[in-house]
């Protein structure tokens, strides 16, 4: 929350929107569907639904936002409306007053929104940001390799005390405290014994989420700093954040699920406790469900869709004992966890457009470090989508109900392509990256 003398700015959450009615006039999709066709006119809305997220000017559409709506591509719920008081001014031939003569241009999708409002300074995204994304990567690891620490021998538990020690190296001499603390905490989740000596990591995951919490604030110090960093801006970076935070504690949630001790056929496993599992997992998927948000709400619904049939199958095993359906429910949440490394896979190649976004915008060079890093990154996103995934052991879309990768993977592979083009061809084409890159992400 923000506050100063005159307003008080509540962070927007994806799962907990707020719904207001205005009046407002929306630019409709330019292109025409035959040569010499008139542009389409704006659509002038009174008493329309949306999700604020910044008052007045930064908006959410949800499902049935307006009777005129329909068929409206501008209005299809989860697109981003941002005003623009100059085009408003031009359409209206002065200033304007009455709220429904305000113009808003409507991106398809966060990410496009992000890209598009505004052109800022940005470069501490290629420095603090990216190296507090990373430690809060390494902790999420330690969280998830905390729970089978019992089951390895030394060898395993010295692995696991380097990849925290080694992070914390990473992460460099901070100065600033929030960081302070976050350093120590991934070295605090290194050390697998408690104060008295005894090995303990079951207090590990607390202490990783205590680090997490550290990085997410002073990310959001971070990007105050920016001198000339539109607000619009950091509340959609704030509210990607928030969707982030969201698929990580879903892909957490099942990976625990996965787990052979969970709903083992013991003495524990018994029908109240099989019910009070499927209530979680329904409670879940409603809330998957109530996103918005394009393009995850694709994704969305279809993981709580998956997670409502694996209740169901759960509450009819409770009812009849029957273990073969608890095996049939795990698979299922192998497809769910299996959808958020595919959701991880696409915000990796947003965050490279954006970074192209920046270098265009400063109208910079590629430099060798930065084409190194981007060709790994690609390398590493193409061999995800390729690969079986080793925790279910499964093809990434296996089990998926209209797969998409086929109309992906080439296009990653061209992006890179693009990117290491040799000199005596011209060296990287970045513009063709980028096309690639744009039509990869598109499907997902």
């Amino acid at each position: 929350m923000i506050t100063s003398n005159r307003f008080v700015f509540h962070w927007p959450d994806p799962q907990e929107p707020k719904i207001i009615t205005r009046d407002l006039t929306v630019l409709r999709d330019r292109t025409r569907s035959r040569k010499g066709e008139p542009k389409p006119a704006p659509l002038m809305l009174r008493g329309i639904k949306l999700i604020e997220l910044v008052a007045h000017c930064l908006y959410e559409v949800p499902v049935d936002c307006h009777e005129l709506a329909k068929d409206v591509r501008a209005l299809r719920s989860g697109c981003i409306l941002s005003r623009n008081l100059k085009v408003s001014e031009r359409l209206n031939k002065g200033s304007i007053e009455e709220e429904w003569k305000q113009c808003f241009i409507s991106y398809d999708g966060i990410f496009k929104a992000r890209r598009g409002v505004g052109h800022v300074d940005r470069r501490y995204r290629s420095c603090e940001i990216l190296a507090n994304r990373k430690l809060a990567g390494t902790l999420d690891e330690l969280v998830r390799t905390s729970w089978e620490l019992h089951k390895v021998d030394d060898d395993g538990r010295e692995a696991f005390v380097l990849i925290a020690v080694t992070a914390a190296k990473e992460y460099g001499k901070p100065i600033d405290e929030t960081k302070q603390r976050a350093q120590a905490r991934a070295l605090q989740a290194g050390t697998i014994a408690d104060k008295t000596g005894r090995p303990n990591p079951g207090r590990i995951p607390l202490i990783c989420f205590a680090g997490e919490h550290e990085i997410a604030s002073r990310i959001q110090t971070v990007r105050g700093i920016g001198r000339r960093m539109s607000f619009r801006e950091v509340v959609l970076e704030h509210y990607i954040d928030r969707l982030r935070e969201i698929v990580l504690d879903v892909s957490r949630s099942q990976q625990y699920r996965l787990r052979d001790e969970w709903l083992a056929p013991t003495a524990w496993r018994t029908p109240k406790k099989v019910r009070e599992e499927a209530d979680r997992l329904e409670r879940a998927a409603k809330r998957l469900r109530a996103i918005v948000t394009r393009p995850f709400s694709r994704s969305f619904s279809r993981s709580a869709d998956d997670l409502d049939t694996a209740a169901q199958l759960m509450r009819e095993a409770a009812d009849d004992r029957n273990g073969i359906r608890i095996a049939r429910v795990k698979e299922i949440i192998g497809q769910v966890f299996r959808a958020t490394v595919q959701l991880e896979c696409h915000w990796r190649m947003e965050e490279i457009l954006l970074q192209l976004g920046i270098l265009e915008d400063r109208g910079e060079n590629l430099d060798d470090s930065r084409k190194r890093r981007w060709h790994v990154e690609l390398r590493a996103i193409h061999h995800k989508l390729v690969s079986v995934e080793p925790f279910t052991n499964q093809r990434l879309e296996h089990g998926f109900k209209g797969p998409v990768l086929p109309r992906v993977v080439p296009h990653v592979h061209l992006a890179d392509t693009y990117l290491m083009r040799v000199l005596s061809q011209g060296g990287p084409d970045l513009e063709s990256m980028k096309e690639e890159l744009n039509k990869a992400v598109e499907p997902l």
